[in-house]
């Protein structure tokens, strides 16, 4: 029986015995990446459950997660996805409990659970998933022709964060160019650059801000004063740069002389 026909039928049972009711003690769920999470379903059992009248769905964007019907659980279903476990321990006491254990981006959505013992019903139950931006990786890098600062930040997390850019009270985050992309695990990998011309001590913020719940995780980055590896590095780039330039020049020049000669004894054959 397809998805679709199944909750016709449930549904139309639920209308015919209406006395029957499955609650639900959250609608809403939120959990941390890589964590667990159990979302619950309750309902009437009675004096003593009947598992041989019992039936049991949960499903998600119309494809079935479990399927528990006259006592038998479909482990088809059930081994889909290893870190889905319907606890059927709980249906004694008048609970249907979805386990997911490692939870990732990709779970989350709408699950639906559809009880029938007697009548039938259904509730929805919604899942958010939140991974922090709690490590920021940056490093500062000093164009050696403009001398300006060309200062990092990046990190991974979900939802998507916006970044901020402060100095003291002064907002710098227009400044900045930022770039996303999403990895395997559907994780926003976000790295954010400000360019500026500052001095030593300087203190820089970048901020990881996520949109729905307004959180922030931030990094300090302080200038440091150049040393004199520093000075060095930047001679040796103009002495590099010059130094290409002159081997440039002696190279066009002995070419010019080659052709100039090959050019020359031409003439001389022709003109004999």
């Amino acid at each position: 029986m397809g998805i679709s026909l199944v909750f016709v039928f449930m549904f139309s049972w639920h209308l015919l015995i209406n006395a029957f009711s499955v609650s639900v003690p959250k609608e809403k769920y939120k959990a941390c990446y890589g964590s667990n999470v159990t979302m619950e379903c309750s309902f009437p059992v009675g004096e003593k459950l009947d598992l041989r009248a019992l039936t049991v769905y949960w499903d998600k964007k119309g494809k079935f997660l479990v399927k528990f019907v006259q006592g038998e659980e479909d482990f088809k279903i059930q081994n889909s996805n290893p870190r889905l476990r319907h606890l059927t321990d709980q249906l004694f006491k008048g609970k249907s409990l979805l386990q997911i254990t490692n939870v990732k981006v990709e779970d989350v959505g709408a699950y639906r659970c559809l009880i029938g013992y007697g009548g039938a019903d259904y509730k929805w139950i919604t899942l958010t998933v939140n991974a922090p931006y709690s490590k920021i990786n940056h490093r500062i890098k000093v164009d050696p022709v403009t001398s300006e600062y060309e200062i990092t930040c990046q990190s991974e997390g979900y939802p998507k964060a916006k970044v901020i850019w402060k100095s003291g009270d002064q907002d710098l985050s227009s400044k900045a160019t930022v770039k996303y992309s999403v990895g395997q695990e559907k994780l926003f990998n976000i790295t954010s650059t400000l360019r500026v011309n500052t001095t030593a001590n300087e203190v820089f913020q970048c901020f990881f801000q996520e949109k729905d719940t307004g959180k922030n995780t931030s990094a300090q980055i302080v200038i440091q004063e150049k040393t004199a590896s520093s000075k060095i590095d930047l001679r040796n780039y103009f002495g590099t740069l010059g130094a290409v330039i002159f081997f440039g020049l002696i190279l066009m020049f002995l070419c010019c002389r080659k052709k100039r000669c090959e050019n020359d004894r031409h003439r001389e054959k022709v003109s004999f």
